[in-house]
Parts: C-alpha cells; sequence; structure tokens
C-alpha cells in the first residue's frame, strides 16, 4: 500500500509540474501573440508613413523640374530675342 501511495502522489507532482508548466506556455504564448500583433501594427503604420514621404518627395521633385524647365526656356527665349534684336539691327 505504501508504495502505491508514493506513486500516486509523485504521479499527482508530475501532473501538477506539467500543469503549471502549460500554464506558463500559454501566458507565454499570448504575451508573444500580442507582441507580434503591435510589430505588425508598427510595421503598418512605418510603410504608410514612407509612402507619405516618398510621395510628397516625389511631387517635390517634380516640381523642381518643372520650374528649372521653364526657367531654362524663359532664360533661352531672352537669349534668343536678344540675339534676334542685335540681328536685325546690324541688318
Amino acid at each position: 500500500m505504501e508504495t502505491l501511495s508514493f506513486v500516486l502522489g509523485m504521479g499527482l507532482v508530475v501532473v501538477i509540474a506539467l500543469a503549471v508548466v502549460a500554464v506558463i506556455a500559454f501566458v507565454k504564448t499570448i504575451k508573444l501573440e500580442k507582441r507580434i500583433e503591435d510589430l505588425n501594427r508598427d510595421v503598418i503604420e512605418i510603410d504608410a508613413q514612407t509612402n507619405r514621404v516618398l510621395s510628397l518627395e516625389i511631387e517635390r521633385v517634380d516640381r523642381n523640374l518643372t520650374e528649372s524647365e521653364q526657367a531654362i526656356y524663359s532664360m533661352m527665349d531672352s537669349r534668343l530675342d536678344k540675339l534676334e534684336s542685335k540681328l536685325i539691327n546690324k541688318k
């Protein structure tokens, strides 16, 4: 009878230890899932922010190119007008 009680007691200790380990693993899994969700949310937010900044930069560069192109055409027009007036005055 003593052996049976000992075996049952040890079995109960093992079952309790396994239950504690299972609860700890479950809690850690829940914490990891929450952390993964938070990181995923952060990645989505950073991606959206990066896209906004990139769009603004593209618009700025495009605006600068358009302004530079207009300035070049204006300068060329001015120079051609001066050349034309010099050629007309030489005749």
